[in-house]
This record gives C-alpha cells, sequence and structure tokens, in this order.
C-alpha cells in the first residue's frame, strides 16, 4: 500500500517552486506565448506553488508520519503491540499544514484552471483531513498513554479507522500525483526556458542540477529498482543521467564564482546549497562506481543500516542528499525573491 503511494508520487516528489514566482520572467514566457493576462500570472505561479506545498507535504511530512506509525503498529486492520510497549510518537500534525491544505483548497475554485487537477485536489482534501483528524487524535491518546488506561481498546479502534482512511487517501493522492505532474514538468521546463532567455545562467544551471538529480531517483523508481537490486539498472542509462548531471555542476560552479554575473543576477548563492549540491555529486558518483563495477560493496559514503548485520543503502542515501538539495534550492530561491 504504501509503496505504491510513493512510486507514483516521484513525478513531483522534492518538487521545486517556481524561481520566477510570477515575476519578470515567468511573465516574459506568458506574454510570448499570449496566453495569460498579467493579473493571471501572479495567480498561476500562486497557485501552481500552492501544490506543490501540497504534494511536498504529503511526500516528505506525512510519509515520514504514516512511516513511523505503520512501522510502529503494522499495516494490517487488527494492530501489531509489540512486547514491551513503551509509547509512541511521530511527526505531529501541524496547523501550518492543515492551513496549507485549506489554501490548495481554496485555489481548486480559482482561475487559471488546472482542470483535472483541480478536480483530484477537491476529491483528496476532506479525506486528508479526515486521515488528519485520526491520527492527530492517535498521537493525543499515546501522548496521553491512555492505552494504560483502557488496554488499547480506542488504540485498536483508531488503527482500524487509520488503516481505512490511509487506503482512501492513498488512492485519491495518486491520482492528484498522476493529474499534477503534467502541469509540473511544464512549468519546469518553461522556467528553464525562461531563464536561459534572460541570460541568468546561475539560476539556470542551479534548477537544472536539482531537475537532472531528481531525474536520476525517477529512472530507478520507474524501473522499480532499489537498494535490494540495484544492480539491475542498465550502467548506460545511468551514466547518460550523471553526465548531464555533472555538465550542469560544472557549469554551475563557474558562473557561481563570477562576481559581475551574480551582481547582474543579483542573486545570492547560499554555501548550504553549494554543500547539498557536492554531497549529490559524491552521492552520484557512488551510484556509478557501484553500477560500473557490479559491486555493492565499493568503500562509499554511505552510511544507513537497515538490518542488524549492516547494509548499505546507496540510492536511499543519494535520495536524501536530493531532499536536502531541493529544499536548499527553495530557501535560495525564495531569499531571492523576497528581496
Amino acid at each position: 500500500m504504501r509503496k505504491k503511494l510513493m512510486v507514483l508520487s516521484m513525478c513531483v516528489l522534492l518538487a521545486i517552486v517556481l524561481s520566477s514566482c510570477g515575476g519578470k520572467l515567468m511573465k516574459g514566457v506568458k506574454e510570448a506565448a499570449g496566453s495569460m493576462s498579467t493579473a493571471n500570472e501572479v495567480n498561476d505561479t500562486e497557485k501552481y506553488n500552492a501544490y506543490i506545498a501540497l504534494s511536498n507535504y504529503i511526500t516528505q511530512w506525512l510519509d515520514t508520519m504514516f512511516t513511523s506509525y505503520f512501522k510502529e503498529f503494522g499495516v494490517d486492520e487488527e494492530i501489531v503491540i509489540k512486547k514491551n510497549f513503551n509509547g509512541f510518537n511521530t511527526f505531529p500534525v501541524l496547523k501550518g499544514h492543515q492551513d496549507d491544505l485549506d489554501k490548495a483548497v481554496n485555489y481548486a475554485s480559482q482561475k487559471p484552471a488546472y482542470p483535472a487537477t483541480d478536480d483530484s485536489v477537491k476529491a483528496l482534501a476532506p479525506k486528508m483531513k479526515q486521515l488528519l483528524v485520526t491520527m492527530d487524535e492517535a498521537q493525543s491518546y499515546y501522548k496521553a498513554k491512555s492505552y494504560s488506561d483502557d488496554q488499547f481498546a480506542k488504540g485498536k479502534e483508531l488503527h482500524r479507522q487509520i488503516v481505512a482512511q490511509y487506503g482512501e487517501f492513498t488512492n485519491l493522492a495518486d491520482t492528484f500525483f498522476a493529474e499534477f505532474v503534467v502541469i509540473t514538468a511544464q512549468k519546469k521546463q518553461e522556467d528553464l526556458e525562461a531563464l536561459k532567455k534572460d541570460d541568468r545562467l546561475i539560476q539556470y544551471h542551479a534548477m537544472s542540477i536539482v531537475l537532472k538529480s531528481q531525474e536520476i531517483q525517477k529512472a530507478f523508481y520507474t524501473a522499480d529498482i532499489d537498494d535490494d537490486n540495484i544492480l539491475d539498472l542498465d550502467v548506460n542509462v545511468y551514466v547518460e543521467k550523471y553526465n548531464q548531471l555533472t555538465e550542469h555542476i560544472n557549469k554551475f560552479m563557474e558562473f557561481s564564482k563570477d562576481q559581475d554575473r551574480i551582481k547582474k543576477e543579483k542573486i545570492s548563492v547560499t554555501p548550504v546549497f553549494t554543500l547539498n549540491l557536492e554531497q549529490v555529486k559524491v552521492a552520484a558518483t557512488d551510484l556509478k562506481e557501484i553500477l560500473e563495477k557490479k559491486d555493492t560493496t565499493i568503500n562509499s559514503t554511505t552510511k544507513g543500516k537497515v538490518t542488524t548485520g549492516g547494509k548499505k543503502v546507496p540510492l536511499k542515501e543519494y535520495s536524501k542528499k536530493v531532499s536536502n538539495l531541493t529544499s536548499s534550492y527553495n530557501t535560495m530561491i525564495g531569499l531571492q525573491t523576497t528581496k
């Protein structure tokens, strides 16, 4: 059940906001296409980024929340209570995230319309809200250790509700992701073209790095490959995507050292983005060496352990690095656009 959601959501997983945030660059693209008024340009970007926030909340915060919950209590209808159980905590349901969901629902009825995606958001929202209410109730129940008073009676009932509601939620979330991926691909390409046309090459290559790093992730996911069968990916497919990523990294490093260009683009390249970029490059190189040598025991930078015997998880480690990179990219672009 959980794998299905995460595989389909890879298309917008770790999605990036529009670097123009409705400003000059996006305006130039839309004017050239002659397809949208100035007022709708701003709404278009705001609406898109509201949907991005929703998708990121589902694939990051919520996924972590339910990963920990189902690991503790199982995925079947009947709850699994481990011996010597001593409480449970996970990521809380925050009001800010609930507000983001409400914002996305409000945008679903506003222009410009993304018909199929708007409909999927409207269908998803009530089921998602119901699930969040139930999960919040469960968190309060375990935080207060009320299970000691009723011998898990309410915990068992809440678990049945969570399993059922989560099943409905994942189906609707998958529909949202499937519809929204068409829009995200279009928006990202538009933004890239606008950045390049406006000679904002630092930003162009920064955004390209994030997208190319995500394309590597997608190559594994669409081939149904994880750390258990990582050697099944065609090394030629990987090397092609790796070379594209490396090309953009090299160009970014070159342009980001050009003080005249930095002043021209009015961008502050944050140290954390550069650090995350370097970490992605190292993790990507590890994957390349693993695939080329057909050997998962190389002395890589990965330190993840998923079994008591210790097991390297280079693909999982790479995905973490990409997540950090995407987050720092969004922060960097956010700082730029709020100046």
